[in-house]
């Protein structure tokens, strides 16, 4: 069978498909997997590997069809050579790889250094990690979320939320970029891909979320509902503004599946840019009396 049109069968769309229709049916799919884990907790690492020939299609129909693009890209490039197109591109490529030829073999053993180097930073790193204590929380900004210096480095978050919590020993943070989902940029759809992508892999305690990134998978099976805890131990800790409802589409029913912790001096100390923080503990985690600790916390500090 053909390998895409294999890849598309097990997306359960037709290969004229659509890049929206695609993306439409990834997300269905995740949503159904988290649902079906939690429905049958015993088969959730059997539900996950299915899920991840579904990822594995899923990357192969994006692939092809960025090759697809390079291959039009080409033909509007020599296609006016008409039956000498093939003649005309072998010989812009022959030309352009002899330009290359010498800087290529320099790039190729930088290449090596660099792969020599990645390996031993890769073991070190290994071993780093082996000497740190237990991860307490980790934790996912998803959205436009941005470090209050502008940098990369994640580690005063994490240094921060540790002040806060001093019996924890290790908190890990992740930033996930969610661009607006109206957006008809080709770079922003690339980005809502990737956080796709992310989401499907990455498996953080806590979600910490924006109002677009949460009307995107806010109550598609990511986070559990938070009843038990809004009416009982966080009870008299919140109002009812604080409340980020959602309809579960399974059965329609309606669930607080996270709360609004932006109004708390503990959020005030994260170097963080934000404008939401709605906070949602993932479904599943092992480590959800700590994300509910964290939650409780932050709302205890609320002005």
């Amino acid at each position: 069978m053909d390998q895409m049109k294999e890849a598309y069968e097990r997306m359960g769309l037709p290969e004229d498909a659509t890049k929206e229709q695609l993306d439409d049916r990834y997300t269905l799919l995740m949503r159904q997997t988290r649902s079906h884990q939690r429905r049958e907790p015993d088969r959730a690492e059997e539900i996950e590997a299915e899920f991840s020939e579904i990822t594995k299609a899923y990357k192969f129909i994006l692939e092809e069809e960025t090759r697809k693009s390079l291959e039009e890209m080409n033909q509007k490039r020599y296609g006016k050579y008409k039956k000498f197109a093939g003649t005309a591109e072998k010989t812009d490529h022959f030309f352009r790889y002899y330009k290359f030829h010498v800087l290529g073999g320099v790039a190729l053993i930088g290449v090596l250094i660099y792969i020599v180097i990645s390996i031993f930073n890769h073991q070190a790193e290994k071993e780093r990690l082996a000497s740190l204590p237990p991860v307490d929380l980790e934790v996912m900004f998803l959205g436009s979320y941005m470090n209050k210096d502008g940098g990369q480095d994640l580690t005063p978050i994490e240094d921060a939320i540790l002040a806060q919590f001093p019996e924890w020993k290790r908190v890990t943070v992740t930033m996930n970029y969610v661009p607006p989902l109206d957006s008809n940029n080709p770079q922003d759809a690339a980005m809502l891909q990737k956080a796709l992508l992310v989401l499907s892999t990455e498996r953080p305690d806590l979600y910490i979320m924006d109002q677009t990134a949460y009307d995107w998978v806010g109550n598609q099976g990511m986070v559990r509902p938070l009843e038990a805890e809004v009416e009982g131990v966080w009870k008299d800790l919140l109002t009812p503004e604080q409340l980020v409802k959602g309809t579960n589409e399974e059965d329609g029913s309606e669930h607080v599946y996270a709360v609004d912790i932006l109004g708390s001096t503990m959020s005030e100390e994260l170097p963080v840019l934000k404008k939401d923080m709605f906070a949602g503990i993932r479904e599943g985690t092992e480590r959800d009396a700590n994300a509910q600790l964290f939650i409780k916390q932050y709302l205890e500090s609320s002005k």
